[in-house]
């Protein structure tokens, strides 16, 4: 993986996807304590606002040894209309890596494109940090929690992802990263939403393809009550429909606000213990109720912290040189399907 961009989940392969996530593994117990980025510059460009996603990376880059330097497009020549192509070929004569964050809710793609064209006129690694149709560091948290949850029974475990309110308008990158990530390791996921808020075809036929090779099963359906009943986990996220324009999707979010919201006796329809998943940030009250993000079952902290771990193995197998193959008997204690190693990795023609 070195020198390798992450602009998508299908960047990795299965193994490879497993390799990161119990080098990651090694790196929280203490097992992995090697300064991977020794000597190296991590730039961090946040075209918009970031808490969990900044700081994990700046502290990744300082415990493994690196240095981290964050900028906003404002403090750049960007804001006086510099090309993203000179701006990437640019920043590649100072930097090790590019971590990337960059999306507009009122342009579809738009930074998905940007990112893509970004890694193109680049000669350093670039990672996406969220755009708008894609977030797989948030992903590659969200499994080592799962893992650490659910050890090798992970894969017979039933997952849903579930569209919330919320009075702000999200990107579905987590969603459809989730989905390939799911597809490609062979687990089984379902995602709940109303109508209107299906997630992004191509990113559905993608993944049901990959699916049809690891043996992954994605279930859709429109009821929320439905999926979580007798689920093993349940995992809230909002994002933007991609089906109805401007105030029409406002007003849709609005009039589903009392009726998409995980409550405590949402929670109980899913299996005894099952815990509860939120990437954030989130708004006790429109996503869920405060009962359920601060009860017993929540496990967003974990998630939250996961991102370091998660970003830290990132980084050291793509800029580090660290062993890119996970030994067997770690990718047999991770509990994934080894079926699901092929993936088309080519998210340019999107």
């Amino acid at each position: 993986m070195l020198g390798r961009h992450i602009l998508g989940m299908t960047d990795f392969d299965a193994d490879e996807l497993r390799s990161v996530l119990s080098l990651a593994e090694r790196m929280k117990s203490g097992d992995d304590t090697h300064s991977y980025l020794t000597g190296t510059d991590l730039g961090l460009l946040f075209h918009v606002p970031s808490t969990r996603t900044r700081v994990s990376f700046q502290v990744a880059a300082a415990q493994l040894g690196g240095r981290s330097y964050t900028y906003g497009p404002e403090e750049l020549r960007l804001a006086n209309n510099e090309t993203v192509e000179d701006t990437a070929g640019v920043l590649s004569r100072y930097l090790s890596a590019l971590v990337i964050r960059w999306y507009d809710m009122a342009d579809y793609g738009a930074g998905h494109r940007r990112l893509h064209t970004m890694a193109e006129h680049s000669s350093i690694p670039v990672i996406n940090a969220l755009d708008d149709e894609e977030h797989p560091c948030q992903v590659l948290a969200d499994l080592l929690t799962l893992r650490e949850r659910f050890g090798d029974e992970l894969p017979r475990k039933r997952v849903v992802y579930t569209w919330a309110y919320s009075s702000r308008q999200k990107t579905p990158g987590v969603l459809h990263s989730s989905l390939l990530a799911a597809a490609l390791l062979g687990h089984h996921v379902t995602f709940a939403h109303p109508p209107g808020f299906e997630l992004d075809e191509r990113y559905v036929k993608e993944a049901q393809t990959l699916a049809a090779a690891s043996g992954a099963r994605l279930d859709f359906v429109e009821d929320m009550a439905e999926a979580v009943r007798g689920s093993d986990a349940v995992y809230v996220q909002s994002w933007k429909s991609l089906r109805l324009p401007g105030q029409h999707e406002c007003q849709a979010r609005t009039r589903l606000a009392d009726r998409w919201r995980v409550t405590e006796p949402v929670m109980a329809l899913a299996a005894p213990g099952a815990p509860f998943l939120d990437c954030m940030p989130s708004n006790r009250g429109e996503e869920m109720d405060a009962e359920v993000k601060d009860g017993p079952r929540s496990l967003i902290f974990d998630q939250a912290e996961n991102r370091l771990h998660a970003q830290k193995a990132l980084l050291a197998q793509v800029i580090g040189s660290a062993p890119s193959t996970a030994s067997a008997s770690a990718d047999s204690a991770s509990g994934d399907s080894a079926s699901g190693d092929s993936a088309s990795g080519d998210r340019a023609a999107r």
